[in-house]
């Protein structure tokens, strides 16, 4: 094989391997997230990739007892909803308060918040899509009904104010519920 043949085969290769890697790529460099699918773009620093939960791990699977599942914790006011995606309104703690651990695929799946004190959710799924909700309607209770798939989905309570604080009541289901089947927080 003379030289110019080899010249040529190695930027066919090139090539080929340079068209695959873009057809690998989540989200196109500087690509405008959203909250419902927001993706971080290539690239960016991801704070909470990696993080731990304040308060635990939830693990769930399809048909999961009893329904709802509910736990509780107390939000934190330390840094603007904003961090995790721009359209998210209010402050949440810097680690996410729970891990959503999910080992099926969900179809429609409810998270909702209780507090006597107006609280916001915001939860990112494993491939990074972000949700948001302050208040469902005709109530101040936050809730979010999606899909999620299998993986570790964090979950923050958030509250208005920067510093301030709310105790809550976090509820899961898979089956229509009205936010009076999650207890409020106790009165201190």
């Amino acid at each position: 094989m003379d030289q110019q043949a080899i010249s040529s085969a190695a930027i066919a290769v090139l090539a080929g391997l340079a068209a695959l890697a873009g057809c690998t790529a989540k989200t196109a460099p500087g690509e405008s997230p959203e909250v419902r699918g927001a993706r971080e773009p290539v690239g960016a620093l991801d704070p909470y990739e990696h993080s731990v939960s304040r308060f635990g791990v939830v693990p769930l699977h399809a048909g999961f007892s009893p329904d709802p599942r509910v736990v509780g914790g107390t939000a934190l006011g330390e840094v603007s909803a904003g961090s995790i995606h721009r359209k998210c309104k209010g402050w949440i703690s810097e680690t996410p308060d729970y891990l959503l651990d999910a080992d099926t695929a969900f179809l429609r799946l409810h998270v909702l918040a209780r507090s006597r004190s107006d609280v916001l959710l915001v939860v990112r799924k494993p491939g990074g899509a972000v949700l948001c909700n302050d208040n469902r309607s005709g109530t101040k209770d936050p809730m979010i009904r999606s899909d999620f798939p299998i993986g570790s989905t964090q979950v923050w309570i958030g509250v208005r104010e920067a510093g301030a604080t709310a105790d809550y009541r976090l509820g899961f289901s898979e089956v229509k519920w009205k936010s009076s089947s999650i207890p409020l927080p106790d009165l201190d």
